[in-house]
């Protein structure tokens, strides 16, 4: 019984054994969820598509050639007028077209902007996703540090109960207590075991969501990495968030693909000219023994004068959108200032946290190291220790709480900023 309560003494780092050399760290598990993630890959597939269509809307301006051909057999009959007979034929028509468009009324231009500002979007989507996943590998990480170190205390804890029932049992059989300190063994043991079961259930969920994350099993992990640097005032975190931060720079590039889109819109207005060269070959395609062969070079244009309304209607939508583009833009200025707001106070609280927890953790242990001597001595039950015990591990969950919503934290407002490295 000793034993046991003497191994409560010795310091978590004790407990758990130093991460052998091939441990995974923090930086390794940040790697390995970006490559298992599928809405990264998603993400960065949809980018790869809007830069196909970004090079599709500049191909517009380039030139074009066009080939077009046909063969069959048949028979034509003139009924002789102009003195032809009927005769079996072999139609044969060949056609090249090369066009190069001069004038488009801005549609191109637009067109390519629209396109370049799509590309950027889903760029800054996939720079999300990878934020975003970066603080879900950081705070799964810690999660399973945590939950393991604490089913390890809880592990010694109903260990040391369970002895101290076995024993309570036997001095209640002998009459050396009474029922109401054996029933107060036996609550104590069942807290425990409560307490080891949320212990279990919790280290379960963090390694399932590690393997989730990752794609690999949670093995031996290294311990936690110093916080990392962040903006050192508030007002640097929030310009830098107004600069960097991948969601603003959607809701701007919004605004831009939307002023493109009211360019079209006009453009549709406007004439459109191209130049074009034309080369054909024709055998027998009005009656037998027919041949044509032509060469056009020219200008060719198209201009609707009057469209219904068509294009008054679509301009009105297209600079509304604008309209509502911008007012997203505002609205995400906002949003993300609240946001960063709550991450900087969420990491001064964490801070905080962590300095009043370690003082609460070094009290805790403090107090149990003193009930063990007493009991020692006689001069409190071993229940007292237990108690002390049970004190001492509270308070080092919320220290390993604390520590790692800091760590979570500073991580969350370098993600908000858009301060994490690739």
């Amino acid at each position: 019984m000793r034993r046991l309560l003497l191994l409560s003494l010795m310091p978590l780092s004790c407990l758990a054994a130093a991460p052998m050399a091939a441990a995974q760290d923090l930086d390794t598990t940040i790697a390995d969820a970006l490559a298992h993630a599928p809405a990264l890959a998603a993400a960065k597939a949809e980018e790869a598509a809007a830069k196909a269509r970004l090079d599709r809307a500049r191909a517009e301006s380039n030139p074009l050639l066009r080939a077009e051909g046909s063969v069959a057999t048949g028979r034509i009959d003139n009924g002789g007028f102009f003195g032809i007979t009927a005769d079996d034929t072999t139609p044969l028509a060949l056609q090249a077209t090369a066009e190069m468009p001069l004038y488009a009324g801005g549609r191109i231009s637009a067109a390519i902007d629209q396109a370049r500002g799509g590309a950027k979007i889903a760029g800054f989507q996939a720079e999300q996703t990878r934020l975003q996943t970066v603080v879900r590998a950081i705070s799964t990480y810690t999660e399973v540090l945590t939950a393991r170190k604490l089913k390890i205390r809880f592990d010694q804890l109903v260990s040391e109960l369970t002895e101290v029932e076995r024993q309570a049992g036997l001095r209640f059989k002998a009459g050396e207590i009474s029922s109401a300190d054996l029933a107060q063994a036996r609550a104590r043991k069942a807290q425990a075991d409560a307490g080891q079961a949320r212990a279990q259930g919790r280290l379960a969920s963090a390694e399932a969501a590690y393997q989730r994350l990752t794609g690999k099993p949670a093995g031996d992990l290294a311990p936690l990495p110093a916080l990392p640097h962040t903006p050192p005032t508030l007002d640097e975190a929030l310009d830098l968030a107004r600069s960097s931060n991948p969601s603003m720079r959607q809701a701007k590039a919004a605004v831009d693909v939307a002023r493109a889109g009211a360019r079209a819109a006009r453009a549709e207005g406007l004439p459109q000219v191209g130049a074009f060269a034309e080369a054909a070959h024709v055998r027998d395609q009005f009656f037998p023994g027919y041949k044509a062969d032509s060469v056009a070079v020219g200008i060719r244009g198209k201009w609707t004068i009057f469209a219904g309304g068509r294009v008054a209607t679509q301009t009105r939508a297209a600079d509304a959108e604008v309209d509502a583009s911008e007012a997203r833009l505002r609205q995400a200025d906002q949003t993300l200032t609240g946001m960063v707001i709550d991450a900087w106070t969420g990491l001064a609280t964490t801070h905080r946290m962590v300095d009043a927890t370690r003082l609460q953790n070094e009290a805790a242990t403090e107090a149990l190291r003193g009930r063990k001597l007493e009991a020692k001595v006689g001069s409190v039950p071993v229940l007292a220790v237990l108690d002390a015990e049970r004190e001492a591990i509270t308070a080092e969950a919320a220290l390993l709480e604390a520590q790692g919503q800091n760590l979570v934290a500073a991580w969350q407002l370098n993600a908000l900023t858009g301060n994490i490295d690739p």
